[in-house]
């Protein structure tokens, strides 16, 4: 009997701490300005579809967290460092190869899209890109893509922005005939910088799947539980 009791009281102890350790666990998360995606503006709570996904997905796990938002180059450089814990996005950074892990299962897409003024001829392919001027976003990969353009043997010239809605006004005032962008922050931008008569084409599909960093506490445990919530999630219709 007393063996017994001391059998189930070690048990309860080992649940308690159990719950606990999970409890504690708080996870780190970075997010960029990425609208709708992510919105992540100074002195605002980070908010966004993709801020929504996490936050369903890290409570069906019972793990705490907190969200900061920061520019995309530091969210990159913490997910590698191990100073933030996870993200969603897309695979082809190079500050993070090598040093995170990556959902086999895919939550979404997004679209990668080529946009120039009415005047001047849409291009449909990467290799009609080949010779010409591109804005581009400061920070973004674009899944791998940049390094297509940084290729000096494509002799692509890249005039970097700072911001979605100074690419956009670049682009109208004729600094260069193309701009790469994402088709989402691209409309939202859209509708406050008005350029007639815009056309654009869509580059590639990209998939958007969850990245853990390496340095995360059980990192490989927490990709798992993640990647099965959002499986879970997609069936249950919560998530898009």
């Amino acid at each position: 009997m007393k063996r017994t009791y001391t059998a189930i009281l070690l048990l309860m102890i080992y649940l308690i701490l159990l719950a606990t350790t999970s409890s504690a666990q708080e996870i780190k998360v970075d997010v960029f300005n990425f609208q709708p995606f992510y919105i992540a503006e100074e002195g605002q709570e980070p908010s966004g579809i993709f801020v929504d996904y996490l936050k369903v997905a890290l409570e069906r796990c019972n793990l705490s967290y907190v969200i900061k938002g920061y520019p995309p180059k530091r969210v990159y450089n913490n997910l590698a460092e191990g100073k933030s814990d996870i993200f969603l996005g897309v695979k082809g950074v190079p500050e993070l190869e090598g040093n995170v892990l990556y959902s086999d299962q895919k939550i979404t897409e997004i679209d990668l899209r080529i946009y120039a003024r009415q005047d001047t001829p849409i291009l449909k392919t990467k290799e009609e890109l080949k010779g010409n001027k591109i804005i581009t976003i400061r920070g973004y990969s674009y899944g791998g893509f940049i390094k297509y353009l940084e290729d000096p043997a494509n002799s692509i010239k890249i005039d970097a922005s700072n911001s979605h809605e100074l690419a956009f006004k670049m682009l109208q005032g004729k600094r260069a005939d193309y701009l790469l962008d994402y088709s989402a922050p691209a409309e939202t931008t859209l509708k406050s910088v008005k350029i007639p008569g815009i056309q654009n084409h869509s580059i590639s599909r990209l998939d958007v799947v969850v990245i853990v960093s390496k340095q995360a506490p059980d990192a490989e445990s927490l990709l798992n539980r993640l990647e099965q919530a959002f499986v879970d999630l997609k069936k249950e219709g919560k998530i898009n």
